[in-house]
């Protein structure tokens, strides 16, 4: 209020060139005065500036399987029975038994319907089983991405049969994975892809399927 008053004392005291001068300044500071009010209400309205946005959280990983099924064990011995031609259930077992070094076919077709090579397969490692009570014994390699105990395992029997072997002998499997090496016997993937070659050339089991021919 005071510089407002002060503005218009000069301009009412100025005359001459001089005077002209003091009326433009004080005509300026008549202006500011004026305006800053106004300045300072529209600085009001304007809503205040928003926060940055906090980065968003990176989505959590799932837990592994150790977290969900326990430590992985060394080795594993009970009875066991088939599921499909490649895994098998264990008597209090919490996760099933995948059978390291092979593949069989699916059990059933995408309309749910068991298919010839997949009940083959499970026959053949069910028909094993039963020859010692379907008692097993079994290495534990690792978890696969199911959280299956991928294991190479054999009949507890005084003579064992190696479950994987015989399935390829037979030819209702053929060989996964060869390239990942056992500890415990760095040549079982050769032992696995003979015992797969000597089944594809006799034709045995679904070979003759596979290969195409009638």
């Amino acid at each position: 209020m005071k510089v407002l008053l002060r503005a218009i004392g000069l301009y009412l005291a100025s005359n001459g060139s001089h005077g002209r001068r003091m009326k433009r300044l004080a005509l300026a500071a008549l202006s500011l005065t004026l305006l800053a009010p106004v300045a300072q209400a529209q600085n009001a309205a304007k809503p205040p500036a928003a926060a940055p946005a906090a980065p968003a959280a990176a989505p959590a990983k799932p837990p592994g399987c150790t977290a969900t099924q326990g430590a992985l064990p060394q080795n594993w011995s009970g009875q066991a029975f088939a599921l499909d031609g490649e895994t098998m259930g264990g008597s209090g077992l919490k996760t099933p038994i995948r059978i390291w070094g092979v593949q069989a076919p699916a059990l059933r077709d995408a309309q749910r319907v068991e298919t010839v090579p997949g009940m083959r397969a499970r026959a053949a490692l069910e028909d094993l089983l039963a020859r010692a009570d379907h008692k097993v014994k079994c290495r534990i390699a690792r978890y696969d991405s199911e959280c299956r105990l991928v294991a190479q395992c054999a009949l507890d029997e005084a003579q064992p049969i190696d479950l994987g072997g015989a399935l390829l002998a037979s030819g209702v499997v053929y060989g996964h994975e060869l390239d990942e090496p056992l500890a415990w016997e760095p040549r079982a993937a050769q032992r696995y892809a003979d015992a797969e070659f000597e089944a594809r050339k006799a034709r045995k089991g679904s070979w003759p399927h596979w290969l195409g021919e009638k």
